[in-house]
C-alpha cells in the first residue's frame, strides 16, 4: 500500500503542488501502522457498508463473471483470462459506468490538469 500511494501521488501530482484527499475503506492494509503516506495525500476512511462512496466495489462482479465456475490449473491461465476481461472492460466504458455510476460520481469532471 505504501508503494501504491507513492506511485499514485507521483502520477496525480508529479510536481508535488496539490493536496490529494483519498477515500479508503477499512481494509487492514489501509490502516497499517507501518503505512507511509506521502505528504501531499490525506487519508479519509469511509464508513463501512457504503458502496456509493467506494464505487469500485460495484465493479467486481464484472471481473468475477469471467472466472466464475472455472478451474485454472496454473496462475498464468487465470491471469490471461483476467487481463483479457480487464481489457474488455476498458473497451466498454458504458458497462463500467452502469455498474459504478452513482449520481454524484457521474457529475465529476475527470482528467488531469
Amino acid at each position: 500500500m505504501t508503494m501504491a500511494l507513492k506511485e499514485f501521488s507521483n502520477y496525480i501530482d508529479p510536481e508535488n503542488e496539490k493536496m490529494i484527499l483519498l477515500l479508503i475503506d477499512n481494509a487492514g492494509w489501509h490502516n497499517s501502522n507501518e503505512l507511509k503516506i506521502p505528504e501531499n495525500i490525506k487519508i479519509f476512511p469511509i464508513p463501512p457498508y457504503s458502496p456509493e462512496l467506494q464505487p469500485v466495489e460495484s465493479s467486481w462482479p464484472l471481473l468475477k463473471e469471467s472466472v466464475a465456475n472455472s478451474y485454472f490449473d496454473d496462475l498464468g491461465k487465470l491471469e490471461n483470462v483476467v487481463v483479457k476481461r480487464c481489457k474488455w472492460i476498458l473497451e466498454n466504458p458504458e458497462i463500467l459506468k452502469g455498474a459504478v455510476g452513482f449520481n454524484w460520481i457521474q457529475e465529476i469532471e475527470c482528467g488531469r490538469d
